[in-house]
């Protein structure tokens, strides 16, 4: 099973989730990339993660172009907005979804703010990947061994 993450700049959510979702399942195929990506994961995205034993610090932004050649089970998006305004690059999927986590340092005053918001983050995703996980991931790879 092959997953892609989709966001804007591949150093917050997306890094997230990838290593969240590698966490339930070592043998499934993540990746992430950003639409422009910037050139580091966020410190502050490291340091949350580290918080509940996930190390986010070999990751790297990844443009998404370098994914192009690649079909994916699943394409989740994961950003502000909603998945309607997303522009989403030529990607090949079979299904596509939309998760809505507000960009953490949209709005923040200062690193503390943005720390405390990346960990409320960090626990949506770690809730709507344990659904998906184990509500559909599983029943399909469940479908697939018969």
């Amino acid at each position: 099973m092959k997953i892609f993450f989709l966001s804007n700049r591949n150093s917050c959510r997306s890094q997230m989730a990838e290593a969240i979702l590698r966490n339930f399942d070592k043998e499934l195929d993540i990746y992430s990339a950003g639409i422009q990506p910037v050139d580091h994961v966020s410190p502050i995205a490291i340091d949350v993660m580290q918080e509940v034993g996930i190390n986010l610090q070999p990751q790297v932004p990844q443009h998404y172009s370098k994914f192009e050649n690649m079909e994916f089970d699943y394409l989740i998006t994961v950003g502000d907005g909603t998945a309607e305004r997303l522009k989403i690059p030529p990607i090949k999927f079979k299904r596509k979804m939309h998760l809505g986590f507000h960009n953490p340092y949209s709005n923040s005053k200062n690193e503390e703010e943005i720390k405390e918001k990346c960990k409320e983050i960090r626990d949506e995703i770690q809730t709507e990947l344990d659904y998906f996980y184990f509500k559909i991931l599983k029943k399909e790879k469940a479908k697939s061994d018969k």
